[in-house]
């Protein structure tokens, strides 16, 4: 794994859309704040995002995103029946409850099922070393572009260059180079990741992370000043929270530096005004009962079982009574064999090294030693907290 420094060392050492009129308030608050942010966008805007900067980045990314569609449907429908086939012919009931280990020893060898998986993990690794080799390649400009953006608003930024950074979050998740506090270009990355990806053709406009906010619960007397998205990335969740309480105090945390940078200079691109810090979700920092909501995306998967703990006791303290903490993640296990060795598989091979831990996790029995009652979300696996 590479560790980038200061500039200077750098190279050395669902579908869910958005209104139009969304995009017209969101496009209008960018043009109000141009004076403050001037963000590289070589080819214009689209909507509330920034071009690819050149055209070949932007047809290689739509060819990965048909890439990912073809293989979610078709490839992953077809390997599935290719299971049902080969538990068939052992005579082995495909309802039947089976361990991550039984599911690989039984499918581990077929061909088609292996292709499955390893187009997945070429996926990523093609998409992000595209884009890693884009921003390495012009450093100086987009560098210069976050310094300038660091100290601007509205929102603020803090980051913690010298805090220590536990093990368990220096690694390359997703197989994206660095992870997400490796790599100053980690938020460039991950926003053409997973719009190349997991969110492809369902996050047009944030139109995902909005449709979040939305569903996102309140506390039953209705005060909203303060929230919180722990794990934050590059910061749709909080910036869309803000746009929901635009009156809120709107805070978005993660361990990687470079993530809540790039957050900060999209979010101030936009006129809105979100402070993102780099700290730990187990260690926030914050006072006691400080937040109404805290909020996470796509959290847990990514942080191993004691991290996982001390995040939801965290959450438990600095909710204030009655506040509510409205994650997205489910451990729920799959259900198939198939879903069982695709689960090992990203396990072994794409870096999702926190998944084993994630589905250990009793969600419900640490919200409720975190002092949070457990609200199930109707139709869904989620579950809500509420503060006692």
């Amino acid at each position: 794994m590479k560790f980038w420094m200061n500039r200077r060392q750098v190279f050395q050492y669902t579908t869910a859309a958005v209104t139009a009129s969304a995009v017209a308030s969101l496009s209008a608050n960018r043009a109000e704040a141009a004076d403050v942010v001037k963000r590289l966008a070589k080819r214009g805007y689209d909507g509330i995002y920034a071009r690819q900067p050149e055209l070949d980045m932007e047809s290689k990314g739509d060819f990965y995103s048909g890439i990912y569609t073809w293989r979610g449907q078709e490839l992953e429908r077809a390997a599935e029946q290719r299971a049902i086939e080969l538990l068939s012919a052992k005579k082995i009931d495909p309802k039947k409850p089976m361990s991550w280990g039984e599911a690989v020893a039984l499918i581990d060898k077929d061909p088609l099922i292996a292709m499955t998986c390893r187009a997945r993990t070429s996926h990523q690794k093609l998409k992000y070393k595209m884009v890693q080799d884009y921003y390495h390649q012009h450093a100086d400009e987009y560098l210069t572009e976050m310094e300038k953006a660091d100290k601007l608003g509205p929102g603020s930024l803090e980051l913690n260059p010298k805090m220590v950074i536990p093990e368990y979050t220096a690694h390359e998740i997703h197989s994206m180079p660095g992870g997400y506090v490796g790599d100053e270009f980690a938020g460039h990355m991950y926003d053409c990741g997973t719009n190349w990806g997991a969110y492809v053709d369902r996050n047009y406009q944030d139109g995902a992370h909005i449709g979040m906010a939305g569903n996102a619960m309140t506390p039953a007397d209705g005060k909203v000043k303060r929230i919180l998205d722990i794990g934050t990335s590059i910061g749709q969740f909080a910036s869309s929270m803000k746009r929901r309480f635009p009156e809120a105090e709107v805070w978005g945390l993660d361990i990687g530096g470079p993530m809540v940078r790039y957050s900060h200079m999209k979010a101030a691109d936009n006129g809105i005004a979100v402070n993102y810090v780099q700290r730990l979700a187990e260690d926030t920092k914050f006072p006691d009962n400080h937040f109404d909501i805290v909020v996470s995306n796509l959290l847990f998967h990514e942080v191993n079982y004691t991290g996982t703990q001390a995040i939801i006791k965290e959450v438990g303290r600095v909710l204030r009574p009655g506040g509510v903490f409205s994650p997205t993640d489910d451990n729920k296990n799959p259900e198939t064999v198939k879903g069982k060795y695709t689960l090992w598989y990203n396990y072994r091979w794409n870096h999702e090294d926190w998944y084993a831990d994630w589905h250990r996790i009793d969600f419900p029995a640490e919200f409720k030693k975190s002092g949070m009652k457990v609200v199930e979300v109707p139709n869904t696996p989620l579950i809500r907290g509420i503060k006692a």
